[in-house]
C-alpha cells in the first residue's frame, strides 16, 4: 500500500482586547511602566543563549530567502521562522545521518548535535508562556499515527520530553479523524483556526501538529479616533489610500545609514515587541532584508533611545502562502526531499524509508489600534521512496507611508517569532 506521513506545525497570535487607551505616555511613564512591570525573564545558560542566537540567523536567512521569492511577485510577505524551526525540529529528531545534518546546519547548528535544537524548543514551549502576565502565549504539540503504524518509543519519548508533544492513535481512514484533527486545532488556537483540513487520504499514517497561540496588546493603543485615512507610496511610485494610525508617546526609535526604527510593546512593555523598520527615502525594503543577519540586528536594537516620537503606522492585514521546498533546499537542507538520499528511519519501529514531499507555510496578520493578531501554519508532506522613514526633527518622526519591515520578539530570551513585509498591497 502507498504510505504517506504528513506532519504539520501551525502557529497563531490574536490580539488581547483590553489595555489602557492612554497613548500619551511619556519617556518617565516608559521607565516607570517597565520598573514596575509584573515579567519573568527566561533564565538561559550561555550555551542556551548562544542557540538562540543561531537559530535567530536562521530566522533572517529564512525570511531572506523566502522575500526574494515573494518580492519577485509583488506581495507582502509574511513568516514564523520560529514555526518553521519547531517543524524542522521535530522532523529532524526522526532523522540521521546526512539528512539530520543538513536540517541541523539549516537551522543554524553547523557542527552542533540535534540536541541543541532540541534544547531550543524545550526552553521556549517551557518559559516563553511565563515572561509576561499581560501577554498569554500557548505552546502545544501532538503526533497522530495510524493504528498500522508503530513509533519509535526514543522518537516519541524525545518529542514528548522536548515538545511536549501528547501521542494520539486515529486510524486515517475513519473520517471521525478529520474532526478530532480539527478539534484539536480548534482547541488550541483558541478557535483562530477552526478547520485545517476537509478530508485525509486513508493512505496517510502519520500527523504531528504545533500550535502557538499568543494574545496581547500594545502597552499603549492607538485612540482610534486618530486613525485618518492617507497615501501611502508602494515602491513601483504607485498610491493607496489606508488607513493610517498615529501616537505621539515615548517610543524606542534609532536611525541607521538604510532605515529607521521604532519598537512597540505590549503587555507589561518590556517583554515583548514590534519592531518596525522603515527604508530612507531612495532604499528599499530588499536593502533592509539584505542587511539583516543576528549580529548587526541586535547591533542596532541595542542603540536605540526612548524618545518623544511621532509614529504613524498602517492598520493593515496580511496573508501569504509559502512553498518552502526550495527555500530549504537554496539553505542547504536537500537530502530530505530525495527518494534516494532522505533517512527518516528513527521515526518508526519499522524503519520506513521516508522522503519529504511538501513543506507549506500560510500564514495571516492583522495589525490594528488594540494590537496584533497573527497566525501561521506550516506543514510537511512525507511519503514512502515507493510512493510515486522619516526625516530629522527636532522630535523623531516615524510615518510609515511606504513599505517597511517588522518583525516580533521576545526580548529576554532574543528569539525571533514572527518577520514579515508590508508593501501596501
Amino acid at each position: 500500500m502507498k504510505e504517506k506521513v504528513f506532519l504539520m506545525s501551525c502557529m497563531i497570535s490574536a490580539s488581547l482586547a483590553g489595555c489602557s487607551n492612554d497613548d500619551t505616555s511619556t519617556v518617565e511613564d516608559i521607565k516607570e511602566s517597565n520598573e514596575t512591570a509584573i515579567t519573568r525573564t527566561i533564565s538561559l545558560t550561555d550555551a542556551q543563549r548562544s542557540a538562540v542566537a543561531k537559530n535567530n540567523d536562521f530566522a533572517f536567512n529564512f525570511f531572506r530567502q523566502v522575500s526574494q521569492e515573494e518580492m519577485l511577485k509583488g506581495k507582502n510577505v509574511f513568516t514564523s521562522p520560529l514555526s518553521a524551526t519547531y517543524l524542522l525540529g521535530m522532523l529532524n529528531e526522526g532523522a540521521q545521518g546526512k539528512t539530520s545534518e543538513e536540517i541541523t546546519a539549516m537551522l543554524g547548528f553547523l557542527g552542533s548535535s540535534k540536541a541543541e535544537v532540541n534544547q531550543l524548543c524545550k526552553t521556549l514551549i517551557d518559559e516563553a508562556p511565563l515572561v509576561d502576565e499581560q501577554v498569554t502565549l500557548k505552546l502545544a504539540d501532538c503526533i497522530v499515527s495510524d493504528p498500522s503504524v508503530t513509533l519509535a518509543s526514543s522518537y516519541q519519548k524525545s518529542l514528548a520530553d522536548n515538545y511536549r508533544a501528547e501521542a494520539f492513535s486515529k486510524s486515517f481512514a475513519d473520517a471521525a479523524t478529520v474532526d478530532f484533527i480539527n478539534d484539536w486545532c480548534r482547541e488550541h488556537t483558541e478557535g483562530m483556526i477552526p478547520k485545517f483540513v476537509d478530508s485525509l487520504d486513508p493512505a496517510t499514517c502519520m500527523m504531528l501538529m504545533n500550535a502557538v497561540y499568543f494574545k496581547a496588546a500594545w502597552s499603549g493603543k492607538f485612540k482610534k479616533e486618530e486613525t485618518r485615512d492617507e497615501k501611502f507610496t508602494r515602491e513601483d511610485g504607485t498610491q493607496v489610500t489606508l488607513p493610517m494610525m498615529h501616537r505621539l508617546n515615548g517610543t524606542a526609535y534609532y536611525k541607521n545609514d538604510v532605515y529607521t526604527s521604532i519598537g512597540l510593546p505590549y503587555g507589561n512593555g518590556d517583554k515583548w515587541r514590534f519592531y518596525a523598520l522603515l527604508p530612507h527615502e531612495g532604499k528599499t525594503v530588499a536593502d533592509v532584508i539584505n542587511g539583516l543577519t543576528q549580529a548587526s540586528w541586535e547591533a542596532n536594537k541595542s542603540k536605540m533611545t526612548v524618545e518623544m516620537a511621532d509614529v504613524k503606522l498602517p492598520r493593515f492585514k496580511t496573508e501569504s502562502e509559502l512553498g518552502l521546498n526550495a527555500v530549504c533546499k537554496a539553505l542547504g537542507a536537500q537530502s530530505l526531499f530525495s527518494q534516494t538520499a532522505a533517512d527518516f528511519r528513527l521515526m518508526t519501529d519499522s524503519q520506513m524509508p521516508l522522503w519529504v514531499d511538501l513543506i507549506k507555510q500560510k500564514t495571516a496578520i492583522e495589525v490594528s489600534e488594540e494590537g496584533t493578531e497573527a497566525s501561521a501554519l506550516t506543514g510537511a508532506i512525507v511519503v514512502t521512496t515507493n510512493y510515486g522613514g522619516g526625516g530629522d526633527s527636532t522630535m523623531p518622526v516615524f510615518h510609515a507611508t511606504r513599505p517597511f519591515v517588522y518583525l516580533i520578539q521576545e526580548a529576554s530570551s532574543g528569539a525571533i517569532f514572527f518577520i514579515g513585509t508590508f508593501k501596501g498591497n
